[in-house]
């Protein structure tokens, strides 16, 4: 019997990534910032899923018949179990919703492979048993080095990430005349121009008011601090490092 031991994996969080791209290749959008097409154990994944990344890169619908012909174009179809391998897919799974839990799991394991891979490495360095201790060390830490930065996602992220996530804290109406109700997502300045520019103040934003001597800046930011706190109820501190406590 043998009992060597199978790198991890996961064949069917692979198969939903792909089949949920096939079912909307929009949602690409949510996991080619962090997973690539080498975490995919499986050879067939590997190729279905490079395929629907080179569409993305080309700005491509991403469907069962534009992947079918990319493969075919590349003359990977047949390797990865042709059209009926892709109806496979997309019957594994009914929506597109979890796929960014799918993904994770995916570049999980994937990690856990070169982690593996890594520790060989670091194994055959000790068997070296090179007298210079601190080279040998200087050589395991780069394996691990490397390792962890290539786990980094990449920079760019798709606009529409970014979209979405500002639309969601994006400043609606600002009074109950305007028909808002409940908390409000940031705090508003109370002036009615100013909150229209800024869209209100986002908890990491860092607001400067610059002018010269005796232009208002203290007045304006203790107006603001006044609204914030009177209108809105948000908690206020104020700092100062030129008026004293009274008048």
């Amino acid at each position: 019997m043998n009992g060597e031991k199978l790198p991890p994996h996961d064949i069917d969080a692979e198969e939903a990534v792909n089949g949920s791209l096939l079912i909307d290749g929009t949602a690409i959008y949510r996991i080619a910032t962090f997973l690539n097409q080498q975490d995919f154990y499986s050879e067939q994944n590997q190729l279905v899923y490079g395929a629907c990344l080179s569409l993305y890169q080309r700005n491509e619908a991403i469907n069962q018949i534009t992947v079918a012909q990319e493969l075919d174009r590349r003359g990977k179809l047949e390797t990865c179990g042709g059209a009926a391998y892709l109806s496979h897919l997309i019957s594994i799974v009914p929506t597109s919703l979890d796929i960014e839990n799918y993904a994770q799991i995916v570049y999980r394991l994937s990690l856990m492979r070169h982690l593996i891979s890594a520790a060989g490495q670091i194994e055959a360095i000790g068997y070296a048993a090179d007298p210079d201790v601190d080279a040998s060390l200087s050589k395991a830490e780069d394996v691990l080095f490397r390792l962890r930065h290539g786990q980094s996602p990449r920079d760019f992220v798709h606009v529409r990430q970014v979209l979405d996530k500002y639309f969601e804290t994006a400043p609606g109406p600002t009074t109950e005349a305007e028909g808002y109700r409940g908390t409000l997502p940031q705090a508003l300045s109370g002036f009615i121009g100013l909150d229209e520019f800024l869209g209100g103040f986002q908890p990491s934003d860092l607001v400067i008011i610059a002018g010269r001597t005796s232009l208002g800046k203290t007045s304006l930011a203790l107006s603001i601090a006044r609204n914030a706190a009177v209108e809105q109820g948000a908690c206020v501190a104020l700092f100062s490092l030129e008026m004293a406590q009274e008048p």
